[in-house]
C-alpha cells in the first residue's frame, strides 16, 4: 500500500544540528573597525556653542586686523570663516546607521573634508592677514594662528588623518609667508611654527591612541557583559529545561512504578484468594505491561544520558541501507521498504540503526491504522542517499513541528497514556543526528501523515558489504529451540532479588541455576567441569570482577559458554567479549537473549 505523499498544503520544519559545546567567554581584542566607528561617533558630534565661541574670537581677530592693517583682506577671512562654521553648524555630519564596513572608509573621508576645509580657512589668515612691512603685526598674527592651532589639536576632531591634515592647513600658510617675506624675527617664529606643528602632530598621534585603548577596552568589556548576560540566560534556560525533564521523568517513572505495586497487591490477594487462572492471568499480563513501560522509560533516559555525554563513540563505516531497513521492516507488517540494493552510505551503523528505528516507532505510533515507508533515493548530489521515513498518520500542525523534538512532548496524549510511548524518542533522534552531524527535516500537515528525513555521505561503491542474519532473527530462531532438560548455569550475581529473579526463569526452562554472590564463592565451592553455562556479572563485590573471573574460567573450561551481565555494556567491553568468544547481555536482561545463550551453549 503506498504512503500518501504530503509535499503539498503542508509546512516544513527543519532542525539544525550543531554541536554541542561550551560557550568561550573570552572577549576577543576590539576589532579596528569598531574602534574607527566610536572615533567616528564622536568626531562627528554637534558642537554648536564651542562653534559659537570659536566664531566671536575669529570676529575679534578680525577686527584687530582690520584696524591693524586692512578691512577687505579682515571682511574676507572672516566671510571664509562664516560659511565654514555655517556648514559645520546648520549641516552638521551624519554617519550611516548602521556603520558598515563598507560605508565607514566614505564616511571617514567626508569628516576628514569637513574639518580640513573649517581648518583651511583658519589658516588662510597666514595669507590674508599677513602685513610684509610690519614685522609687529606678523608676530602678532603667528601667535593669533599658533594659539588656533593648540586650541583645534584638542577640541575639533579625534581622527588622526584629520587632524594632522587640518593641523598643517592651518600652520603652513603663515609659515610658508613668513619664511619667505617675513622680517627676521618672524623667520625665526616660522621655524618655532615648524617644530609647533610636529609636536602637536605627535600630540594629536598619542590623544588618538590613548582614545582609541580607552575604546577598545569599554567595548571589550561590553562584549564580556553581553557574552556573560547571554551565558546566564542560557544557564537560566537550561537550569529550567532540566527541571522540567526531571518533572516530567519524575511523572512518567511513577506511573508504571505505581502500577507494579498496585498489581503486585493484586496478585498477592489473588493467591491468597486462589482466584481463578484466567484472573491471575490478566494481572500477570498487567504487571508484565508496567514492567515493559519502566523497562522503555528507563532505557530511554539512559539513551539520552549515554548520548549527552558521548559516551560511546562513533566510529563511521559503511552502512549498506537495504539490509538495515529491511531489519527494521520485520518488526511490523505495516512497514515497507523502497530503497536501491546498492545504497551504501558512510556513517556510524549503530546510531544510524538507534535513529531510523526510533522514527519507525513514532512513526507507527501516529499512524496506527496506516502505513510506514523507509524510502531512499539519491540526494541532489551523487555524493549523498536521501533516507526518509514516511506515515499517513494524524499529522502534525505547524506550529507543533518544532516542539515534537523536545523531551517528553507528544502530539495528541495530553492524558499521558503510557501505552503511546514517553515524548523522548524524536528527542533521542535530535541527540543522536547532532553527533552524526546531519540535519533531520519534517514535512508534515494535520491529516496528512508526516515525512522525516536526513543525508548521508554515500560510501564508494565498491565497498560491497555482504548481507548477515540479524541480531533479531537469531534471537528470534535461539527462541524457536528446545533447551536440553537440566543444563548447569552457574550465575554469579551479588544482587539477591536478580540473582533469584535469574534463577526462577532458569528453573522454569528446567535448567538448574548455581547461585554465589561473589568470584571467590564461585571459585570454591562451584564444580566447574559440571558447568555448561556461566553468567558472570561485571560488578562484583570483592577482589575479582566480572571479567577476571569470566578469563579464570575460560583458563580451566575453554569450552565453557560465559556471558557478561551488566547494566552499563560499554562498547569496548561487548568488543572484549566477541574477541574472547563471550556473550554480553544488557541488564535489564530480557528472556530472549538469556535464551539465546543457553541455546548458543547446547549448540
Amino acid at each position: 500500500m503506498a504512503v500518501p505523499a504530503t509535499s503539498h498544503s503542508s509546512s516544513i520544519v527543519v532542525l539544525c544540528m550543531s554541536p554541542t559545546s561550551a560557550p568561550d567567554y573570552a572577549a576577543p581584542p576590539a576589532s579596528r573597525f569598531a574602534v574607527q566607528c566610536e572615533v567616528l561617533r564622536l568626531s562627528a558630534q554637534p558642537s554648536g556653542p564651542a562653534l559659537i565661541v570659536q566664531f566671536l574670537l575669529d570676529c575679534g581677530v578680525a577686527a584687530l586686523f582690520a584696524w591693524q592693517y586692512a578691512v577687505a583682506p579682515a571682511l574676507m577671512w572672516i566671510a571664509l570663516i562664516a560659511f565654514t562654521t555655517a556648514v559645520r553648524g546648520f549641516f552638521p555630519q551624519h554617519p550611516p546607521d548602521p556603520l558598515t564596513p563598507e560605508n565607514l572608509p566614505r564616511a571617514l573621508r567626508v569628516h576628514t573634508w569637513r574639518i580640513t576645509m573649517h581648518e583651511a580657512a583658519h589658516g588662510a589668515a597666514g595669507v590674508l592677514l599677513f602685513n610684509p612691512d610690519e614685522p609687529v603685526v606678523q608676530l602678532l598674527l603667528a601667535t593669533v594662528i599658533m594659539a588656533m592651532t593648540l586650541s583645534s589639536a584638542f577640541s575639533v576632531s579625534f581622527y588622526t588623518p584629520a587632524m594632522r591634515l587640518a593641523i598643517t592647513l592651518l600652520l603652513a600658510p603663515i609659515i610658508v609667508m613668513g619664511l619667505i617675506f617675513g622680517s627676521s624675527v618672524m623667520r625665526t617664529t616660522a621655524l618655532l611654527g615648524v617644530g609647533l606643528m610636529v609636536m602637536v602632530w605627535k600630540l594629536v598621534t598619542e590623544r588618538s591612541r590613548h582614545l582609541e585603548e580607552n575604546i577598545g577596552r569599554r567595548h571589550e568589556e561590553r562584549v564580556l557583559r553581553e557574552q556573560a548576560q547571554t551565558g546566564l540566560r542560557e544557564s537560566e534556560h537550561a537550569h529550567a529545561e532540566r527541571l522540567r525533564f526531571f518533572s516530567a521523568a519524575n511523572h512518567d517513572l511513577r506511573q508504571p512504578v505505581m502500577a507494579i505495586g498496585l498489581q503486585a497487591e493484586v496478585l498477592r490477594q489473588q493467591i491468597d484468594a486462589d482466584a481463578p487462572k484466567p484472573v491471575v492471568q490478566q494481572t500477570v499480563a498487567a504487571l508484565s505491561q508496567a514492567q515493559q513501560a519502566l523497562e522503555a522509560l528507563t532505557n530511554q533516559l539512559l539513551e539520552i544520558g549515554r548520548i549527552e555525554a558521548a559516551a560511546d563513540p562513533l566510529r563511521p563505516g559503511p552502512v549498506a541501507l537495504a539490509p538495515l531497513l529491511r531489519e527494521l521492516a520485520r518488526n511490523s507488517g505495516r512497514v515497507r521498504v523502497r530503497c536501491p540494493a546498492d545504497a551504501l552510505a558512510w556513517t556510524d551503523a549503530v546510531a544510524l540503526r538507534r535513529v531510523l528505528g526510533n522514527l519507525t516507532d513514532n512513526a507507527l505510533k501516529f499512524a496506527p491504522q496506516g502505513r510506514v515507508l523507509l524510502a531512499v533515493r539519491r540526494g541532489r548530489s551523487s555524493a549523498v542517499w536521501r533516507v526518509e521515513v514516511r506515515d499517513n498518520g494524524i499529522g502534525i500542525a505547524p506550529d507543533m513541528q518544532q516542539r515534537v523534538f523536545g523531551d517528553f512532548e507528544q502530539i495528541g496524549n495530553v492524558e499521558r497514556n503510557l501505552q503511546r510511548g514517553h515524548g523522548l524518542g524524536l528527542a533521542i533522534v535530535r541527540r543522536l543526528a547532532d553527533r552524526l552531524g546531519f540535519v533531520v527535516t519534517l514535512r508534515s500537515a494535520p491529516g496528512r501523515g508526516s515525512v522525516f528525513g536526513f543525508e548521508l555521505e554515500a560510501a564508494p561503491a565498491d565497498l560491497v558489504l555482504p548481507e548477515s542474519t540479524s541480531a533479531a532473527e537469531a534471537k528470534a530462531a535461539a527462541h524457536m529451540l528446545p533447551l536440553r532438560p537440566g543444563m548447569a548455569v552457574l550465575v554469579v550475581e551479588d544482587n539477591a532479588v536478580v540473582a533469584d529473579s535469574i534463577a526462577a526463569l532458569l528453573r522454569h526452562w528446567q535448567a538448574e541455576p548455581r547461585v554465589y554472590a561473589n568470584a571467590a564463592e564461585a571459585l570454591a565451592l562451584a564444580d566447574l567441569h559440571a558447568i555448561d553455562v556461566a553468567l558472570c556479572d561485571i560488578r562484583l563485590p570483592g577482589g575479582l570482577d566480572g571479567v577476571a573471573l569470566a578469563d579464570l574460567l575460560q583458563n580451566q573450561r575453554p569450552d565453557l559458554t560465559i556471558a557478561l551481565v551488566s547494566a552499563d555494556i560499554e562498547p569496548v567491553t561487548q568488543r572484549m567479549a566477541r574477541q574472547r568468544g563471550w556473550h554480553a547481555l544488557r541488564k535489564p536482561v530480557q528472556a530472549a537473549d538469556l535464551r539465546a545463550v543457553l541455546a548458543a551453549a547446547q549448540a
